[in-house]
C-alpha cells in the first residue's frame, strides 16, 4: 500500500481474532496488518464475483461435504506414520 492512498478506519475485534490476524500479518505481510486485510477485501472481492457468475448461469452452490472433499484435496493425502521398530 502506498501511503497517502488510504484511509484510517477501527474495527472492534475479541481479543484471540486480533492475535489470529496479527499472526497472519507477521507470516504474510511483515507484519503490515492493513495489508492483511487488503488482501482479504480483495480475495472476497473476487469469491462474490465468482459466487454472482455461477448464479447467473444456474451452478448449484457447494454442500458441506462438497467443501470438505475440495479442502482434503488441496492437502493431499495424509502422511502414514511410520512406526517404530525396537533393536533386536
Amino acid at each position: 500500500m502506498r501511503a497517502g492512498r488510504t484511509k484510517t478506519t477501527s474495527f472492534s475485534l475479541d481479543k484471540a481474532t486480533l492475535k489470529n490476524l496479527k499472526a497472519l500479518a507477521a507470516r504474510r505481510h511483515a507484519g503490515n496488518v492493513s495489508a492483511l486485510l487488503a488482501e482479504i477485501a480483495r480475495r472476497e472481492a473476487k469469491f462474490t464475483a465468482a459466487e454472482a457468475f455461477f448464479e447467473k448461469y444456474g451452478v448449484p452452490p457447494l454442500d458441506e461435504r462438497d467443501m470438505d472433499r475440495i479442502e482434503a484435496e488441496w492437502r493431499g493425502p495424509v502422511p502414514v506414520k511410520k512406526t517404530k521398530r525396537r533393536a533386536a
